[in-house]
């Protein structure tokens, strides 16, 4: 069985945090999650200021919204345990292999994919650029 996962967030300074994960199979059905901060995340000041940025300029999602308490992600992501994972970035890869070290995972990058310069309307009710939504890049890479 095949999945496509993406996931979007912040690239900070200390690492990376999640915000989107979309989870696409491949009959176009999918799930889309929107996660809480982590509850004992310490943030630098150059953390902050980083997902400052990304707010104001690049994804338009709060760092305070979501409706998923961050700390269910890997619970999340180990129901597809005996998926074959494909995704398209190597910070997904990573998260992607400390949860689902069991699972096939495959960068699509590797396989000479391309993300396209447009990405398609995800219909996900926020007000951001495709280009940051994990929804959109499912889509897309689906």
């Amino acid at each position: 069985m095949e999945v496509y996962i993406t996931v979007d967030g912040y690239t900070i300074p200390s690492g990376f945090i999640v915000k989107e994960l979309c989870i696409m199979f491949p009959d176009g059905e999918y799930n889309y999650f929107l996660f809480k901060p982590p509850v004992d995340q310490h943030l630098t000041e150059a953390d902050k200021r980083t997902i400052r940025y990304t707010t104001t300029h690049l994804n338009n999602i709060s760092y305070h919204d979501g409706d998923v308490p961050y700390e269910v992600l890997h619970e999340i992501l180990s129901r597809y345990r005996q998926y074959h994972v494909y995704t398209y970035s190597e910070i997904a890869v990573k998260l992607l292999q400390n949860t689902l070290s069991t699972s096939v995972i495959t960068n699509i990058q590797d396989l000479g994919y391309k993300m396209p310069a447009m990405l398609p309307d995800p219909a996900c009710f926020r007000k951001h650029n495709p280009r940051y939504c994990g929804k959109a890049k499912a889509i897309a890479v689906k």
